[in-house]
């Protein structure tokens, strides 16, 4: 099985887009799978190496380097032709992968908020977005959740499209919330818009105001983070709201272990893995109403905000540490791993693979 992704970590970027080699490693339970790497507005030498013992080429692919791009799609179809089956991710992989139509059966997941919200991603692909055409092309769509799946059903036949979410990392042991004097927070995101971290802040500023002890973590690094910092500076936070920027999947597991609740205001989501995580290890989340978040948090679990207010969003807070009806930590952690763990994506993996590759049975002639 050949993986042709324009997403995937490297020695540069280790924490990119994690959930696509997760896919990747869940497919390699039962199937033999190479990942081709296509380094989009990229130069440089074609690279083989192994990525968590996936075999992983790195191809560089720059539309100004004409010679590089033939040079891309010549490894594309010699690795092509020992496969039995095409698997492009996301959205960019299938415009490459357009001109090999028809040389193998295509399986397409798309993860891209791009494809789900065109118009929060810049005037050029808002006026290039009717591009989402293609996605009929392949013989199989995958979206990562139910939102996803309405907009590619507006694009691909209803019959060709199926959703498989994102695989959900956990450590086995599930600890009880601190509970202490502190409330604390942990979000985890770039610090950019379609996250609103600006707004996690002011949340910040409203419990205190309200009385509340509280102390936010945010993982991540992005565009906004001066933007953040200056906000901080102006609501006094600088003890109440901590920045460590990029860490590890290891340190965020501790991070969520030490929490109360996790927060994350985003605008949009098209599943978000770091909030199934949270819930994964036990602990309620806050989040914006709309996305593919709406597959997996429930009153029972954590809040979905409409108000995009602070008083809103920290209200929402108070209730998921206090409220009656919430789960407790473990049976949070047991009903999202259910759904996401390794194990169970691996089989939907296979199952649709299986059903792909191979032609259906013939009857006998009459």
């Amino acid at each position: 099985m050949l993986v042709l992704t324009t997403w995937y970590p490297s020695a540069e970027r280790p924490g990119e887009t994690p959930f696509v080699p997760r896919h990747v490693r869940a497919a390699a339970r039962h199937h033999d799978v190479r990942v081709l790497h296509v380094r989009l507005l990229r130069t440089g030498p074609v690279l083989l190496e192994r990525w968590d013992g996936i075999p992983v080429l790195r191809l560089p692919f720059h539309p100004l380097h004409p010679a590089g791009v033939l040079r891309a799609y010549r490894e594309v179809l010699r690795h092509l032709a020992g496969a039995d089956l095409l698997h492009t991710t996301p959205f960019s992989a299938a415009l490459v992968a357009l001109p090999l139509a028809g040389r193998r059966p295509w399986v397409h997941t798309e993860h891209w908020n791009g494809v789900l919200t065109p118009e929060q991603n810049g005037p050029l692909w808002r006026r290039l977005a009717g591009l989402r055409r293609i996605l009929r092309v392949p013989d199989r769509v995958t979206g990562v959740s139910s939102v996803m799946c309405d907009v590619l059903g507006r694009f691909a036949p209803a019959q060709k499209v199926e959703r498989i979410g994102n695989v959900v990392e956990h450590d086995r042991d599930v600890s009880p919330p601190p509970r202490g004097p502190v409330l604390e927070l942990v979000a985890v995101g770039a610090l950019r818009p379609l996250k609103d971290p600006l707004l996690a802040v002011d949340t910040v500023a409203w419990l205190r105001s309200a009385g509340h002890d509280v102390r936010l973590t945010w993982c991540g690094a992005g565009e906004l983070e001066q933007e953040v910092r200056d906000r901080v500076r102006e609501h006094g936070l600088e003890d109440h709201v901590l920045l460590p920027g990029p860490v590890s999947s290891e340190e965020v597991r501790a991070r969520l272990a030490a929490a109360d609740a996790f927060l994350l205001p985003s605008r949009s989501e098209t599943f978000c893995v770091a909030a199934a995580e949270a819930l994964a290890a036990g602990r309620p989340v806050v989040m914006g109403a709309v996305g593919g978040q709406r597959d997996f948090v429930h009153p029972g679990n954590g809040r979905l905000v409409a108000g995009r207010t602070p008083e809103a969003f920290g209200r929402a807070v108070l209730e998921v540490v206090s409220a009656p009806g919430m789960l407790g930590p473990r049976e949070m952690a047991e009903e999202i791993r259910s759904r996401y763990g390794a194990d169970r994506i691996a089989g939907e993996l296979d199952r649709l693979y299986r059903s792909v590759a191979q032609p259906p049975a013939r009857g006998p002639r009459l």
